[in-house]
């Protein structure tokens, strides 16, 4: 079963709080079967969790709060980065730019999840193009994420009008997931 780190929930509820109020967070654990809220209501940020708790709230976050298309967790990731970026590595960010950052998020990604490999590649025509290897975790609700993460870390190593697309998903059959990113 694939993990993550605390960060990544404890960053979603923060987020819901926020932008929906103080009781937002409690109205989505208490829409989820009772075994996802035991492990939701005790994560630390140095713990390491299931996903499937995770990605339920972030699902059902999406239904409650969103209009049921996953965008609500693409700004959710957007805010994830800004949050963890800031808040965990913000001395490393000063000064650094976007192509800095994806040539260390291999480092980055392992401090995080618990599977998966995260390549970066060259190609002339795009600033990002990066894949995501043997992830064991297949929700579209993650990818959504993610995809707003990057765009959230573009954004705050000096990347403007930042651009993210996902044009292939193992969700959808493909052998890895891919990222493409674009920024001025």
């Amino acid at each position: 079963m694939a993990q993550f780190k605390g960060t990544i929930y404890l960053s979603t509820a923060l987020f819901t709080e926020q932008r929906f109020g103080s009781e937002a967070t409690n109205r989505v654990i208490a829409a989820l079967p009772e075994e996802d809220q035991q492990v939701l209501r005790d994560v630390t940020a140095i713990g390491w969790y299931p996903t499937a708790p995770i990605m339920a709230f972030h699902r059902k976050l999406d239904e409650l709060y969103g209009s049921g298309d996953l965008a609500l967790c693409v700004e959710v990731g957007k805010f994830s980065a800004e949050w963890t970026l800031n808040a965990v590595l913000k001395m490393f960010l000063r000064f650094r730019t976007p192509n800095w950052l994806m040539e260390r998020s291999s480092s980055l990604w392992v401090r995080f999840h618990d599977s998966g490999r995260w390549e970066i590649l060259e190609d002339p025509n795009v600033p990002l193009l990066a894949r995501l290897h043997d992830f064991k975790v297949r929700d579209e609700a993650f990818c959504a994420r993610f995809q707003g993460w990057l765009h959230g870390a573009i954004e705050l190593t000096g990347g403007k009008e930042a651009h993210v697309t996902h044009p292939r998903c193992a969700c959808k059959g493909g052998r890895f997931c891919e990222f493409n990113g674009r920024w001025k």
